[in-house]
């Protein structure tokens, strides 16, 4: 009779535990796979697309863009122009970051001084050249720039707000720290990141923002391989895929359990060359990456316009991206300020390609390595091969180097590379120019890799980056991005799709223009 009675506590227990509703038990956390790991968890550390959506769950800025790319208030709620170099933001009340410190005027003079100024910053080109930064009240700054500057809201959109004795205590006792850990005002805090396995995050029950996030865990999952990245979405390991595979596309429309979302991207995918080194050798006034001893061929600008005119981006999008790609022309997108509809692709021709290298005096054409990361863009490395299977053809023999992001951005900022393709993708016409086409120095050029330089045409950048009146700033840049192209030292190629894949836990998961994949923007199928 007891061993009855106790099987029949046993059943009861178990049935009880059955019913219990689901909102009951620990809910299963959002997973959300990346094609990469943050390279830093500094917000001012490191310019990189993966790197900045991680860290932007936990960090925010005083303006931000909605999934269309247009402005909207963030940590500021408001702003206007006093004069043509004065800005005034009003910042949110009440806000706080995660360690207790107030979001206001003084943390915010703080975050774009230390962006700015840091050694470190990668964004110090995205701060504009200021006279001073007032904080006028607790909740009102003036940024007084040096000259007009009418791209500043969306250079700003850059600059993520740190608490300031957080940051100031660790950037002296041991900034490593601030490397590992985020302390932001965001829709996320941080709890813990295993380096190339996951970050988590919870969700900010003090969030300054209505409604709160739906999901209230958050796993931000670094899965490199495209295949492997696609196959954990099908079958459930991760609920939203940054960066389907263009093969992989069929597979994950076809289970009933996912879907796809398409959108054309503002990234431009470029080749550079090194318009400096003087031949093969060691850097930083030669380049290790032609033969040891002779002449630089990327230094002639008839060598690089055959490059131009022998690569044939029709073939790449068909044959190599399968449709999902569009041709560029210039580095920024036409959803950018500064894009110049006049500016055309070069025509594809390897017969002229043949005559020019000819003419530079390479009639049998050259060799050379050509660098290219094989875990940041879609189908980056195939892409180069492709890349340097046509430009064989006019005699150009490149050795393909292909590395992760994580060796292949150091190596090209150290100039030791002749010849690499990159991405790039912002709405910013003046912080495209100032990055790559003004000798480095200060906050500019920190992605002229190729070391170009124009003392002419940064007068002009200058002129133009100063006017505020729209219609004689278009045609000044106009006139300025004709010229650049024409040097034929950076070559736009294509504009990527963005394709994200999403599991039936997420409801409309939407891919942004800007590549951008935030927990915070997934709602919870009902």
């Amino acid at each position: 009779m007891k061993k009855h009675s106790f099987f029949g506590f046993v059943l009861a227990f178990l049935a009880a535990i059955l019913l219990i509703p689901q909102a009951g038990l620990a809910e299963k956390p959002l997973i959300i796979g990346f094609e990469g790991d943050a390279a830093t968890l500094d917000p001012h550390g490191r310019n990189e697309t993966t790197t900045t959506t991680i860290q932007r769950h936990v960090y925010e800025q005083l303006i931000s863009l909605d999934a269309s790319l247009k402005i909207q208030p963030d940590l500021a709620e408001s702003w206007k122009l006093i004069d043509d170099n004065t800005w005034e933001f009003k910042l949110r009340k009440g806000v706080k970051f995660q360690n207790g410190e107030p979001f206001n005027a003084a943390a915010a003079k703080y975050s774009l001084e230390r962006c700015k100024t840091h050694p470190k910053s990668q964004y110090k080109y995205m701060v504009p050249d200021y006279k001073e930064i007032v904080p006028v009240d607790d909740h009102t700054l003036r940024f007084v720039t040096k000259s007009p500057t009418p791209e500043l809201l969306i250079m700003l959109e850059s600059v993520s707000m740190v608490p300031p004795k957080y940051f100031q205590e660790w950037d002296k006792k041991d900034y490593s720290h601030l490397t590992r850990n985020m302390v932001g005002t965001g829709p996320y805090k941080f709890v813990e990141w295993v380096k190339d396995d996951h970050i988590t995050l919870v969700r900010n029950e003090n969030w300054h923002r209505s409604p709160k996030p739906d999901w209230e865990k958050v796993i931000l999952r670094p899965i490199p391989e495209n295949a492997t990245r696609v196959a954990a979405l099908i079958t459930g390991e991760i609920d939203a895929c940054w960066g389907v595979s263009i093969p992989d596309i069929p597979r994950v429309e076809k289970n009933k359990n996912t879907y796809v979302s398409r959108v054309p991207s503002q990234r431009v995918i470029y080749v550079m060359c090194d318009v400096y080194a003087e031949k093969g050798g060691p850097p930083p006034k030669d380049n290790p990456g032609l033969p040891a001893g002779k002449p630089n061929p990327f230094k002639d600008i008839r060598v690089r316009k055959a490059i131009a005119h022998a690569i044939n981006v029709d073939d790449i999008i068909k044959y190599v991206m399968e449709g999902s790609a569009y041709p560029a022309s210039q580095m920024v997108s036409s959803h950018a300020t500064g894009y110049n509809p006049n500016v055309k692709r070069p025509k594809y021709d390897p017969a002229l390609a043949k005559k020019l290298l000819a003419d530079a005096g390479y009639p049998n054409g050259f060799e050379s390595n050509i660098d290219t990361p094989n875990d940041r863009y879609i189908n980056d490395q195939q892409v180069t091969e492709a890349i340097a299977a046509q430009l064989a053809k006019v005699g150009i023999r490149l050795k393909v180097i292909a590395t992760p992001k994580a060796v292949f951005f150091p190596k090209v900022d150290r100039y030791e590379s002749p010849f690499f393709l990159a991405g790039w993708g912002t709405l910013s016409w003046q912080g495209t120019t100032n990055g790559f086409f003004r000798e480095k120095r200060g906050s500019y050029g920190r992605t002229n890799r190729g070391r170009f330089k124009d003392a002419e045409l940064e007068k002009k950048m200058d002129v133009a980056n100063s006017t505020m009146d729209e219609a004689k700033r278009e045609k000044l840049r106009n006139e300025i991005s004709e010229k650049i192209y024409a040097t034929y030292y950076v070559i736009p190629l294509y504009y990527q799709e963005n394709v994200f894949g999403f599991s039936n836990r997420i409801k409309g998961g939407k891919a942004r223009v800007d590549e951008r994949l935030f927990a915070h923007e997934l709602k919870k199928a009902k």
